[in-house]
């Protein structure tokens, strides 16, 4: 696609994520967050304007969007509601894993349901026995003639309850280790699926995430590619495209703090000393340090994206960018309390949200300190399972 076209697409697109936004997603973003519901009318929203199918190709029904694209809209989302960006972070992912599977019949045609906005998608990966390493299966499928048996507890599953299907992984049924591993795609309604509690988070209040029990037989289809080529799947399809989504979500966050601070900051006025809060130097040294880690944090993220896109995306560069985000958004939320003190403190200011929402990058696997690790593993050429 040429560079104009480029351009015509994303501002078409951004436009529609705008009117979402604006009706949608800023004004329930409290109410999500109070009551912790699951913001069903949000994703309804961006199902009709067809963003729900924003990565997936064209030729079955979605709008064949680019990494830059998804990174953009990500994050205005976030900056609105993380709750509602989260959920779709994690439903554009499931349909990174799904795609290498998009020449099998039924998986197709779950694409293109997800394309047209009637089925909301959703990963299951971590369980007990692996933590974050999501990627590393404790599990183990069975077979039975030409299908799987499959039993298995998933923990914190985003959209638990509320997803019309769930891609989840497990070991190959031939398996010596974890790294030869399946991924299979369930609909909601096949019998076996167990929820195993409700969410009551510090933040992301709306994101339902929950355990999950996975007690059932799979037929054949629902196997995604072939038996054990799951650990390729998270390298080429799930590993690229996650880190981007999950750190433009931080970045959205951070965003989002550094926004309503400084709108903060130029209204708070001291009648005693007649001036502006903006006027004190140590507030200017600080927002000044807020919009330094935000640009430095979506300059590095918009450069993995491009990476991305021209097929040249390193796997250190894949793994630090969240690391960044996640940094970028608990600082903001430091600095942010800083700036704004008591306002910032209060549940009725958005900035309190905020703060809250940007601590669980720190705990979403695979975590920063997880990320850094692997990290040094490959600058050392120290034996890595990435």
């Amino acid at each position: 696609m040429k560079t104009q076209e480029l351009q015509q697409s994303l501002s078409d697109i951004l436009e529609k994520v705008d009117d979402v936004v604006v009706d949608y997603l800023i004004p329930n973003a409290k109410k999500w967050d109070t009551e912790r519901a699951f913001p069903r009318e949000n994703l309804a929203a961006l199902g009709e304007e067809g963003l729900l199918g924003l990565m997936i190709p064209k030729e079955l029904g979605g709008m064949g969007g680019t990494p830059r694209i998804y990174k953009e809209v990500v994050v205005k989302l976030a900056q609105a509601c993380a709750s509602t960006a989260l959920v779709y972070v994690q439903h554009t992912s499931a349909a990174s894993i799904m795609l290498y599977g998009k020449q099998q019949p039924y998986i197709s045609e779950q694409l293109g349901l997800m394309a047209q906005g009637k089925r909301l998608a959703t990963i299951a990966l971590s369980e007990a026995g692996s933590g974050c390493y999501f990627f590393l299966p404790v599990s183990q499928a069975e077979r039975i003639d030409k299908n799987f048996q499959l039993n298995t507890n998933k923990t914190m599953v985003t959209s638990a309850g509320e997803a019309d299907i769930y891609v989840t992984n497990s070991k190959a049924t031939f398996a010596k280790n974890s790294m030869q591993s399946n991924f299979y795609v369930i609909p909601k309604e096949h019998p076996g699926i167990t929820l195993g509690g409700i969410w009551e988070g510090m933040g992301l209040r709306g994101n339902q995430s929950a355990p999950m029990t996975i007690d059932c037989q799979l037929d054949e289809e629902m196997l995604i590619g072939k038996e054990g080529e799951g650990f390729k799947i998270v390298r080429e399809s799930l590993l690229p495209m996650g880190q981007i989504g999950i750190s433009a979500l931080n970045i959205g966050i951070a965003k989002a703090i550094y926004e309503e601070s400084v709108s903060y900051v130029k209204k708070r006025f001291y009648a005693h000393i007649n001036t502006n809060l903006s006027n004190f130097q140590s507030i200017q040294q600080i927002v000044g340090e807020m919009k330094i880690i935000c640009d430095q944090a979506e300059k590095a993220l918009d450069t993995v994206v491009l990476k991305l896109e021209l097929n040249q995306l390193d796997m250190v560069s894949t793994l630090e960018i969240k690391v960044m985000a996640c940094q970028a958004a608990m600082q903001l939320a430091d600095l942010g309390l800083k700036v704004c003190g008591g306002y910032a403190y209060s549940a009725h200011s958005p900035i309190e949200r905020y703060i809250r929402d940007s601590k669980a990058g720190s705990v979403m696997g695979p975590t920063p300190e997880v990320l850094k690790e692997l990290i040094g593993k490959i600058v050392l050429d120290v034996p890595t399972q990435l």
